[in-house]
């Protein structure tokens, strides 16, 4: 029976060092499902950011395409001036029915661009909002990790304390490692 006793607390402090082998591999767990996490956004992210220099070299483009279909516009209207001072009755009627033509599909192409910048701002403000949503859950699952690891530290910290207190217990005469543990004497 003071066999049994003596080795109590031998039991009490394996269990113990069982209960922290499991913390400590649920927190390795968990720091390797938010590494995941974290390298999945992160690749998240940057398909983002490609998707984003895409759209904005698109939109200059469009930009591009806008301005050259402007100058074609006041060329075909420098034009038609020049033709009614020239000729005021011959063929205007057909350069005016090709310039009104010309300004339809140019009004038609001012339309699409409009919409497609529409599209793309709207694309852009998405892309935005997905990516500060996903800073803020980022810090979140750091701060989180940062809270365990210094938890994990406490419990270290705490079984180094119990472990050097084990020690200067056995070194003491068996009666006082009961008394060290348990506050009064054996038997």
């Amino acid at each position: 029976m003071d066999t049994l006793l003596e080795m109590l607390p031998f039991l009490a402090l394996g269990a113990l060092v069982v209960a922290t082998l499991v913390a400590a591999l649920g927190a390795l767990r968990s720091s390797r499902r938010a590494e995941w996490l974290g390298e999945d956004r992160l690749e998240l992210l940057r398909d983002q950011h490609e998707r984003l220099e895409l759209l904005r070299e698109e939109r200059e483009t469009l930009t591009e395409e806008l301005e050259l279909e402007r100058r074609e516009r006041l060329e075909a209207q420098r034009r038609v001036e020049r033709l009614t001072r020239k000729h005021p009755h011959l063929e205007l009627e057909r350069e005016l029915q090709r310039v009104t033509e010309e300004l339809e599909l140019e009004r038609e192409g001012r339309l699409h661009n409009h919409q497609e910048r529409r599209r793309l701002a709207k694309e852009l403000e998405h892309v935005g909002l997905t990516r500060s949503e996903d800073q803020r859950e980022a810090r979140r699952e750091v701060e989180r990790l940062e809270q365990e690891v210094q938890k994990l530290r406490e419990l270290v910290e705490s079984w180094e304390e119990l472990w050097e207190e084990q020690g200067e217990a056995s070194k003491a005469p068996k009666n006082g490692l009961w008394t060290a543990f348990f506050g009064h004497g054996s038997r």
